[in-house]
């Protein structure tokens, strides 16, 4: 091949490198744009996405507000709104009264100022029993539990309100029945409790009769009553066992004693038989004649 040739196919090597090069660079650059595009996507849909729930949660909260506000009557509070509770329970409320439209048998809802500024606390619910222009005695609506109202003689300033939410009467007599029935449970455990500690005792008396009649009675010291009775059931079977064990011991040594004797007599008798057995035999009578003839 001429040397132009030669020449010729180095350039285009080069540029073939060269090329590959650059796509290879190219479609690097390509992918980096990719991956941050569909990063950019997956971005935009997340803040979509938490567009909408905000947008729920915006609109949650503003249904909320709504049924919040629904129910509420006009409530009647200030410096000139003061009510007293007496020894009974019953309530007296200056500041409120038929020029606020209030008649006999209406129900109002006291609530006392909380600890925080601008709050108010649920105190309870009173039924109107003699109203005037500005003055109102009631009676408690709810059943009123021992210690929860104290009577204080003095006045102290209040929130009337005529009308509550109904979820929130609901959720006063819900909690009313399971007051009534927290009373009842703690009056039953009382009696249980009562009744364990009678129990109690009883089981504590006869426990101390009977250790007494395990242990012994010093009380009955010199009464005219059996031993068990003063020693104590361990105390009385441990000399029984004393007793008895001595008695086995005796017995035991009677019979090794016997057995002794026994083994003696046989000895003794076994001796005289053998002397007896060296003693000259007497010649009977069959054996003499034998004799006697030869």
């Amino acid at each position: 091949m001429h040397i132009s040739g030669k020449i010729l196919a180095a350039l285009v090597a080069l540029l073939g490198v060269g090329g590959i090069y650059l796509t290879a660079k190219t479609l690097g650059v390509r992918q980096g744009w990719m991956e941050q595009a569909q990063k950019n996507q997956a971005e935009l849909e997340k803040k979509r996405a938490e567009l909408v729930t905000a947008n729920a949660e915006r609109d949650r909260k503003r249904a909320e507000f709504v049924r919040a506000i629904v129910g509420w009557e006009r409530a009647y509070e200030g410096n000139a709104v003061q009510v007293e509770v007496d020894a009974n329970g019953n309530f007296a409320i200056d500041g409120v009264g038929t020029a606020n439209g209030v008649a006999t048998d209406d129900v109002l809802y006291v609530f006392v100022p909380g600890q925080e500024a601008g709050t108010s606390v649920f105190l309870t619910a009173v039924k109107v029993a003699q109203v005037a222009d500005n003055r109102v005695n009631a009676a408690p609506y709810v059943r009123i539990r021992q210690g929860e109202l104290q009577a204080t003689g003095q006045k102290f300033p209040a929130r009337i309100r005529k009308l509550v939410p109904t979820r929130f009467q609901n959720e006063i007599a819900s909690i009313d029945q399971r007051l009534l029935l927290l009373e009842q449970s703690l009056a039953n455990a009382t009696a249980d409790q009562t009744f364990l500690k009678d129990l109690q005792d009883r089981t504590d008396l006869l426990i101390a009769e009977r250790m007494k009649e395990l242990n012994g009675n010093p009380e009955l010291e010199g009464a005219n009553v059996p031993d068990v009775y003063r020693a104590g059931l361990l105390a009385s079977i441990a000399s029984e066992e004393e007793l008895r064990n001595a008695a086995l011991l005796e017995a035991d040594l009677m019979l090794r004693r016997l057995l002794r004797t026994r083994q003696r007599l046989e000895e003794v008798i076994e001796s005289n038989n053998e002397m007896a057995r060296t003693l000259p035999q007497p010649v009977s009578n069959q054996a003499s004649n034998t004799q006697s003839t030869r």
